[in-house]
């Protein structure tokens, strides 16, 4: 999913790029109307009267530039929209191949006949069943992103739209998109009806003939939302079809939520989260685990200052019989901070937590704030005020390395 995110970064650079060429070519044209040109009034309008035609080309050219800048502030979002569900539907691609590798019985279910002729130019067995795989996956593609669902749904014998919230936006992106390839963003009856077959509440704008714009609010909605689907749609295929790869699919699931915590993108943050200590909370490798995810739940909660939810998620919990750690970590998000402090120093300089994690890991953030933090740091670890380097897995949730 990592395309996604450098889709979500890269356009409002190519955004601003344009914006730039506009304002400069807007302001040479204003200065060429203001040298060679009258403005002038007519039946309530403003017309624009060249003084003389030597002039009439220059103006022509500018303005023609300008008018290419100004499709090229609607064009391009949209092609950012494509970029982004095509990644999904190459996400889809990746995930069904690497299925049918981990379940290879599944192909045998497959409906495709062939000729003899066909048939004899296969060297093998195993050629057959990849130009099989490859005629699934393409047929699958080629399908809406409603009826893809249903084919994973029934070939995988497992429900994936239960519990998506945002199962309604995914639809009507993708959707739109399919108007950004064919419509030019205009809104045809066919995205109407699918948008309402699955429950899409439309905005007051979707009238046939209408053009949706992509802007910079949607855009970040959209590709959190493919984000946030995506990582959903894999978690759930891949501990189903290999639950003994349950504790790689928590590692990649930590990784992929604190990196968002990380972003301060708290919204994608909370979506991923509430479905790994809900959704998954009893398909983890193991109970330190699904700790894990309910103490970085509550963070990312606490982080977007919704207190009164992070200690309704804290409170599903008895703190009393976990390790030292995780009571830490509740203690600070509970924001009890003199049994914080007490806590560190029990844990001290041995212990699971090094110097690093304290002094960056967004959780400590508030204790950090206090005057006794730093004094309480110098004991653990002594006077040296050189902050070591940070392991890979930097964060004190980040859980287990390999």
């Amino acid at each position: 999913m990592s395309a996604v995110d450098s889709l979500r970064m890269t356009i409002d650079t190519s955004m601003g790029t344009v914006q730039s060429a506009h304002d400069a070519v807007h302001k040479d044209l204003d200065v060429y109307i203001t040298r060679y040109a009258d403005t002038v009034e007519r039946d309530g309008q403003e017309y624009i009267t060249i003084r003389s035609h030597d002039h009439c080309h220059g103006y022509h050219l500018l303005r023609l530039e300008l008018d290419k800048l100004h499709a090229a502030q609607r064009i391009l979002p949209q092609s950012f929209l494509v970029a982004l569900v095509s990644r999904f539907d190459a996400l889809v691609a990746g995930l069904v191949r690497a299925l049918f590798k981990l379940k290879p019985e599944a192909l045998k279910s497959s409906e495709r006949t062939f000729t003899f002729a066909e048939l004899s130019r296969f060297e093998s067995m195993e050629s057959a069943r990849e130009f099989i795989l490859e005629k699934e996956v393409e047929t699958l593609l080629r399908k809406s992103h409603s009826e893809q669902f249903e084919w994973l749904e029934n070939k995988f014998a497992i429900k994936l739209r239960e519990g998506l919230p945002n199962w309604h936006t995914f639809v009507e992106v993708t959707e739109r998109r399919n108007l950004c390839v064919h419509a030019d963003g205009a809104v045809s009856s066919q995205y109407i009806a699918k948008c309402r077959a699955e429950g899409v509440e439309l905005s007051g704008d979707a009238v046939p003939g209408k053009v949706l714009y992509v802007d910079g609010p949607y855009f970040g909605k959209a590709s959190d939302t493919i984000y946030e689907i995506g990582v959903k749609l894999a978690q759930v295929l891949w501990r189903k079809v290999a639950p003994y790869e349950s504790e790689h699919a928590d590692i990649s699931l930590k990784d992929i939520s604190l990196d968002a915590i990380e972003q301060r993108r708290y919204a994608l943050a909370k979506a991923l989260l509430d479905f790994a200590d809900t959704t998954l909370s009893k398909r983890h490798a193991t109970e330190e685990w699904r700790l894990i995810f309910l103490v970085n739940r509550a963070l990312a909660y606490s982080l977007n200052a919704e207190q009164k939810k992070c200690a309704e998620i804290l409170a599903t919990q008895d703190w009393s019989a976990v390790s030292d750690d995780f009571k830490l970590a509740e203690s600070v998000l509970s924001e009890h901070f003199d049994e914080s402090f007490r806590l560190m120093k029990k844990i001290g300089a041995d212990g699971d937590i090094p110097k690093g994690h304290y002094l960056h890991w967004p959780l400590f953030s508030g204790l950090r704030r206090s005057p006794i933090f730093t004094k309480t740091i110098k004991e653990i670890f002594g006077n040296d005020t050189h902050e070591e380097k940070l392991p890979a897995e930097d964060g004190m949730y980040r859980g287990k390395t390999n």
